[in-house]
């Protein structure tokens, strides 16, 4: 089937100049369930982040350096050229469609999968063509014939020995901030944000246990839009907490009927162009109004930080018996395959108590592979040869926590510019691990602590350097981040936000590297200069001594290594058989 040249017909009949395809479902999340992956069917292309553009005469996809190479293999062939967001003498997607259209001419997209936010954007720059919009037809979804169904998998209680704080008591939080912020309505988007709130969690996305749905909070109601299938089992207990349940279906004539004026707040990031023009004109965002849910669960309690640092130690008990057969297999001079490990680990994870399954489609890459920062293989993946390195990026959702690391493994014999990489990256790793920093400080600001050793050395990473995590939810989420460019990452760190600590270095068609370990942020004293912050290290994983040049590294980095070292050891240990614990006994030995 020629996919490009069906949408161009039904373009033509609809006499619309470009259509735009973005990624993304009715909520803008990041991973998505498999009806909505129209970018992805249109284009092969696979990554989670892109948009494409088609005209009557080309067709391109914009995406981040995360994906530019893993873009070039995949639309090969397509007819769709790859435009690297973020280069020079690049075009947004919105100047070149400002360069192509026509005056007066039609854009079209899928109003469910294009935020307000970017819609405004776009809006505000092509105006100046007096464009117009066709916004109600997903002409994509005309032309695919097979498409997936929407899920509908049940939702299940988080019960409260994992959530800690009942639904009821996290609605009285959200209306007090409601109130603080001068907001009479709250509709609420973002799918994490909404099963955190009810203490629920589901299966209608891969990895990631969220329930699509939406949530209207009021000073006197909280009404969930839902397939009340789904909910069937766990209906009476949210009406008991104070819960009202709709149908998924009945959401945008309840927001036509909201008052003709009043205060209202929505995540424009999250909110799709359909819903946010139901809203009634007259409900305006207050200029102090804030996304109150994302801040309040990016913050973990207690309870929770307990729960996720039991997570990380089942974790590290896994991760430590795949390191173990891998190196054994490797010794024993057994081929084995990406998918041979990412499969075995999947199956180790599993056997530890409350896990769920992989937080997200682990990366499994080799050599050249792994100079694509977010590879994916397929099938059996390619061969793990030696003399080269194996890049491991994995995760497990468990009930008491969502886990996500990655390890650069040496595989035989590496040159001494690996090593030299490898060393470099973990400098900065190290160096962002033992930060120190005042209160009110934003992960922009502490990026260039991990970044500066590979820049020292004139390279670069394409990715931010840590993200968010969820609490049996998403692998990354909001509202801070640590990152070179700004964007959330404006946001300050506090303690209680999880973090990933992942800096790297990719030379194409070689090798890829990147260590990852996830932090909690802390308070670390207080006196007449004020508060300070540092960093609690939850992760439980060796790192590959065998890869460092230990000459590019000072005493105190060494000390770190060792000293996290012994800690891996003896917390894991007494949970592995002898043979693991010998061979971990082995793998954390001191250096320098």
């Amino acid at each position: 089937m020629d996919k490009l040249g069906a949408l161009r017909s039904l373009m033509k009949v609809h006499d619309i100049d470009a259509y735009i395809v973005p990624s993304g479902d009715d909520h803008k999340s990041g991973y998505v369930a498999d009806y909505w992956g129209a970018r992805k069917w249109l284009s092969g292309f696979t990554g989670s982040a892109g948009l494409v553009v088609v005209t009557p005469t080309e067709a391109g996809l914009w995406t981040d350096g995360r994906y530019f190479i893993q873009a070039e293999e995949q639309l090969s062939g397509t007819n769709i050229d790859l435009y690297k967001m973020g280069e020079p003498g690049v075009p947004s997607y919105i100047d070149f469609l400002l360069k192509k259209l026509p005056e007066g001419g039609k854009v079209g997209f899928d109003g469910r999968s294009m935020a307000i936010g970017e819609f405004n954007a776009l809006k505000e720059k092509l105006d100046t063509k007096n464009i117009t919009y066709v916004y109600s037809k997903d002409l994509v979804g005309e032309i695919w014939a097979s498409r997936p169904p929407m899920p509908s998998a049940p939702a299940f209680e988080h019960l409260p020995e994992f959530a800690g704080v009942s639904a009821a008591e996290k609605l009285r939080k959200v209306r007090e901030k409601m109130k603080e912020s001068n907001v009479s309505t709250y509709f609420v988007t973002g799918l994490d944000e909404i099963v955190w709130l009810l203490n629920i969690r589901g299966n209608d996305v891969a990895n990631m246990p969220l329930v699509y749905s939406y949530l209207l909070i009021t000073e006197t109601e909280a009404r969930i839009f839902v397939d009340a299938a789904k909910v069937a089992d766990i209906s009476g207990k949210l009406k008991s907490q104070g819960f009202v349940i709709d149908s998924y279906e009945a959401v945008v004539e309840q927001l036509k009927a909201l008052p003709p004026e009043g205060n209202i707040y929505y995540n424009k990031a999250t909110i799709n162009v359909l819903m946010a023009e139901a809203i009634p004109q007259g409900q305006q965002i207050p200029e102090k109004a804030w996304n109150i849910i994302a801040h309040l669960k990016g913050v973990k309690s207690d309870i929770e930080l307990a729960n996720i640092r039991n997570a990380y130690i089942k974790e590290g008990v896994a991760m430590t018996k795949l390191l173990k057969w891998l190196d054994d297999a490797i010794k024993a001079g057994k081929v084995l395959t990406e998918d041979d490990v990412a499969t075995t680990l999947t199956n180790l994870r599993k056997q530890q108590a409350n896990c769920l399954g992989d937080s997200f489609s682990t990366i499994s890459a080799y050599g050249a592979n792994a100079a694509q920062a977010h590879y994916r293989h397929e099938g059996s993946g390619a061969a793990l040869q030696p003399d080269n390195f194996y890049l491991l990026d994995t995760g497990g959702q468990y009930l008491d926590g969502t886990t996500d690391t990655t390890r650069t493994i040496a595989i035989g014999n590496i040159t001494g510019e690996m090593k030299k990489d490898y060393t470099l990256v973990l400098k900065g790793h190290i160096a962002l691990s033992v930060a120190i920093f005042p209160a009110g400080t934003t992960g922009h600001a502490l990026d260039m602590l991990a970044r500066q050793p590979v820049l020292q050395d004139c390279q670069n990473y394409r990715h931010g350097t840590g993200h968010g995590i969820g609490y049996c939810l998403g692998v990354h989420e909001g509202p801070h981040g640590i990152a070179a460019r700004q964007g959330d990452t404006i946001v300050e760190l506090v303690p209680g936000m999880l973090a990933s600590n992942e800096p790297g270095i990719y030379k194409q068609g070689r090798y890829g590297i990147r260590i990852e370990n996830i932090i909690a942020v802390k308070e670390l004293c207080e006196n007449e200069n004020g508060k300070f912050l540092n960093f609690e290290t939850l992760t439980y994983c060796p790192y590959d001594t065998r890869a460092i040049d230990l000459q590019l590294l000072t005493q105190a980095e060494k000390d770190f290594v060792n000293n996290y070292h012994s800690k891996v050891y003896d917390t894991l240990a007494p949970l592995l058989t002898e043979e693991e614990a010998v061979w971990l006994k082995n793998a954390t030995a001191p250096i320098g």
